[in-house]
């Protein structure tokens, strides 16, 4: 797995999802206010410049949390906060639920903790299907969908410049030579995820923070309620917020939202004198690459 590092003060951000996985928390990374702290973030197996020994033929979030534990344990990471989104957020659910003493906080954006909802199942069948056609151009159709999904058919310039840095990524690793990675990374993980039961959000000890976009087309704000009521239901301390507008990735183009919760998150259990001073100059390490995609 690639990591990238920057020493400060802990925290932790895990995965956001598939090829945007390192892009898409560029506005997070060019933060002042975040980059008060040590802030961390990785690929997932068959995403982004990951070199990978290749993909089990059962790969899902307890797979994937796997991964990310040996990751926190050979780089000696302290308990850190999570922020996830999509994707990510099975994962880290897995991981608070496996090494509760791991995670301060998990902050969750358009989760997918629970099994998914048959009419999403539906649209991921057919992009899977015309993707792995062979049919000419399907790729590019099956891009086109991932952004409806992931930006409600609103694309910035940003969001655009994302899209087409990483299509060359996405060629590469999920090539006709790679679509059984791609099956297992990029759809079996979604349509065979499973629930959390209440016994096992019981063991979660600390604060979760539950937001959701406001104008996602994939996941009605009931979907994040019914999760918060979950962790609700086993003893979690557990807060949703939705933000009006944003897409299901919101943590893009609403950053000036999202970063303030964060940081609240981050900081609610730390007194004003352990809180690192705001950094004059932060430039995301991703920068240079999105500006030449515009």
């Amino acid at each position: 797995m690639q990591t990238k590092l920057i020493p400060k003060s802990p925290c932790f951000y895990s995965s956001m999802r598939w090829h945007f996985t390192q892009f898409f928390i560029a506005t997070q990374f060019s933060d002042p206010l975040l980059r008060k702290f040590n802030l961390v973030t990785f690929d997932l197996r068959w995403h982004g410049d990951t070199e990978s020994d290749g993909v089990p033929e059962k790969y899902g979030q307890e797979e994937a949390a796997e991964d990310i534990i040996a990751l926190i344990t050979t780089l000696r990471l302290p308990p850190c906060h999570f922020v996830a989104l999509d994707l990510g957020t099975m994962i880290a659910l897995q991981i608070a639920v496996t090494l509760p003493h791991q995670v301060l906080s998990l902050f969750i954006m358009s989760h997918v903790c629970l099994e998914e909802l048959p009419e999403v199942q539906e649209g991921r069948t057919e992009l899977y299907e015309l993707y792995t056609s062979g049919l000419p151009g399907a790729h590019i159709d099956v891009g086109f969908g991932y952004t409806q999904y992931t930006f409600s058919n609103n694309m910035s310039n940003l969001a655009q410049a994302l899209c087409d840095s990483t299509m060359p990524i996405d060629s590469r690793n999920w090539s006709s030579e790679h679509l059984q990675e791609y099956r297992l990374t990029s759809y079996d993980i979604f349509c065979n995820r499973k629930s959390q039961p209440r016994t096992a959000l019981s063991r979660i000890s600390c604060p979760v923070k539950l937001v959701h976009g406001g104008n996602s087309v994939v996941y009605e704000p009931s979907y994040t309620i019914q999760l918060m009521n979950s962790l609700q239901e086993a003893g979690v301390d557990v807060t949703m917020e939705i933000v009006a507008n944003a897409p299901h990735y919101l943590c893009l183009d609403y950053a000036n939202d999202v970063n303030i919760m964060i940081y609240e998150l981050v900081t609610d259990s730390m007194t004003k004198e352990s809180i690192p001073p705001t950094p004059t100059n932060v430039i995301s390490p991703w920068d240079a690459i999105l500006r030449e995609y515009g």
